[in-house]
This record gives C-alpha cells, sequence and structure tokens, in this order.
C-alpha cells in the first residue's frame, strides 16, 4: 500500500508541475491583442494556479503528517488529473476564439482589398512576410516583440484605406498634392477605426508609424530609433511587397531587383540593419509567402461569389 501511495504522490506531483508550466507557457503565448481583453483567461489561469499550489500543499501536508493512506494519494493524484484537464480546456477555448476571431479579420481585410488591384492580397502578403522575418531577427528584437502583435499590426496597417476614397486608390496616374495628403492619413484613419477596441492600443503606435523613414522624411518625422522597432520591421516588408505586387502605377519587380531595391534604401528609407536581416532570409521562404496570399484570396472569392 506504501509503494502505491508514494506512485500515486510522484505522479500527482509531477503532473500539477507540468500543469503550471503549460499555464504559464500558454499564458505568455496567448498574451495578445485578441485575447487581452477576455478576462475568463486570467480567472480561470489563476484559479488553476491556486489550486495547484493548494494541492501541493495537501501533498506536503500529508507527508509531514506521514500519511500513508492510498485512498488519500489516489484522491489527490484524481484532482491532480482533473486541474490539469481543466487547463486543456481552458486554452483549447482560447484558441477557439483567437481562430474564429482572426477568421471574421480575414473576411474584412477580404473585402476592403477586393476588387483594387493596388491592394488586392497586399496587407495578406506583408503578413506572412512579417511572420518569416521574424525568425531571422537576432533573438534580443524577437524579446522585444510580441509575436502575435506584430503579426496583427501587418495584417491591419492598411486598414485606414478604407477611409480613403476609391478613386485615389486606383488611380493610375501621379496623385496631387490633395491626394496625396489624403492618402499619407490612412494609418491614422486605422488608428482611429481600432480605438474602440482598448488592447489594440498595444500596436496603435506599430501601424500609425509603420510609413516613418529613418532619415526622418516620413509621415510623422520620426527617424532611427525613435521609430518603433516594430514599425521598422513592417515597413520592409511593406516596401517589398509593393515593389513585388503588381499596381496600376508601376509594373512588379521581380525577386532581385527587389533586393537590390530593399538596400539602396537601407539607411535612408529603411533599417539598414534589419534589411541585412531581411535579405538572409531564403528566396524559396519568401515565395511561398506570395503563394498564401493567393489561397486566401482564391478561397474568399469562391466563398462569396463562387456557385
Amino acid at each position: 500500500m506504501a509503494v502505491a501511495y508514494h506512485i500515486l504522490t510522484v505522479s500527482g506531483i509531477l503532473i500539477l508541475i507540468t500543469t503550471l508550466i503549460y499555464c504559464i507557457a500558454m499564458i505568455r503565448r496567448h498574451w495578445d491583442v485578441l485575447v487581452k481583453d477576455q478576462r475568463f483567461l486570467m480567472a480561470e489561469s489563476t484559479m488553476l494556479v491556486l489550486l495547484s499550489f493548494v494541492l501541493i500543499l495537501s501533498y506536503y501536508k500529508a507527508y509531514a503528517l506521514q500519511d500513508g493512506n492510498v485512498w488519500v494519494g489516489l484522491a489527490l493524484f484524481l484532482a491532480s488529473m482533473l486541474i490539469f484537464y481543466e487547463a486543456l480546456i481552458a486554452f483549447r477555448k482560447v484558441r477557439s476564439i483567437k481562430e474564429r476571431a482572426l477568421e471574421l479579420l480575414e473576411t474584412l481585410i477580404c473585402v476592403m482589398e477586393a476588387g483594387d488591384p493596388n491592394l488586392d492580397g497586399h496587407s495578406f502578403h506583408v503578413h506572412n512576410l512579417v511572420s518569416v522575418f521574424y525568425d531571422y531577427l537576432p533573438s534580443i528584437y524577437q524579446q522585444q516583440l510580441n509575436f502575435e502583435n506584430l503579426r496583427y499590426a501587418s495584417l491591419f496597417l492598411d486598414m485606414g484605406k478604407l477611409g480613403i476614397p476609391r478613386s485615389i486608390l486606383t488611380k493610375s496616374g501621379k496623385l496631387t498634392k490633395e491626394e496625396m495628403e489624403l492618402m499619407r492619413r490612412h494609418p491614422e484613419i486605422c488608428v482611429k477605426i481600432l480605438g474602440p477596441v482598448a488592447s489594440f492600443k498595444l500596436i496603435s503606435d506599430w501601424i500609425l508609424y509603420h510609413h516613418e523613414r529613418v532619415d526622418g522624411r516620413g509621415y510623422h518625422g520620426l527617424k532611427g530609433n525613435e521609430i518603433p522597432l516594430a514599425s521598422r520591421v513592417i515597413a520592409i516588408a511593406d516596401t517589398y511587397s509593393a515593389l513585388t505586387m503588381d499596381r496600376t502605377y508601376k509594373a512588379s519587380l521581380p525577386y532581385d531587383e527587389a533586393i537590390i531595391e530593399l538596400r539602396q534604401a537601407a539607411g535612408t528609407q529603411l533599417d539598414a540593419e534589419l534589411v541585412g536581416y531581411f535579405c538572409e532570409i531564403p528566396k524559396h521562404r519568401i515565395d511561398e509567402c506570395m503563394a498564401s496570399v493567393r489561397n486566401i484570396t482564391e478561397r474568399y472569392q469562391n466563398e462569396h461569389f463562387g456557385d
């Protein structure tokens, strides 16, 4: 009986430790703009952590009292299993909520860009490029950026163009001074659109300043490290996408020529160090970003305009 009690006790404690590590890892992974205001996540996580500590104390008390009752060990072991199961269910709910929210956001982006030759798929392309770019950043930069928040910011960067007349967005000739001034306001319009959602304040500056130049000649006059790191990362992906996608006012560039353009813009328009990291990304991974865009836009067209 004593052997069974010890096996149950050791197994239960290991399960509790695993639960604590899992909860901490999941909170760090999912604590982004889509779930920041979901209070149930913190409530359930806190409850699970507290219950785990209570059970650990119960195990300790049982040992201190030298209580080797196998039924006590079994009860504590089953309680440990229940807490671990609840942790799995809680974070499965979080993943489900994020997946549904992202589907809605992707549909909104598709609606915004559909039929516009200068936008069609651009936001998704930047989104994919940023996701790959993150993998090639030094760890010191990765630690400064929440990966999920960075991806959301890259997806929403042009949402402000909902407030720009279609005639300006699709114009094939050169924009007038007034039209250019209006076009330059799209980051501000985006921030206003997302403003009612409190958690999006985490990424509002990233979107607002993604057209800044490191030489200080951007939309708001920020330069160098005054520009948020995330904005500088997004700016490079945004520029590459603009160079390689078809536009009514210019032809697209192949990969090699676009990379040359990025290197020429390094130190003036774009962050030179970050451009260097982007150019280290293998070409096949860059190409995969566009293939994914086509899949998303075609799926949207089939779902909403197919037979």
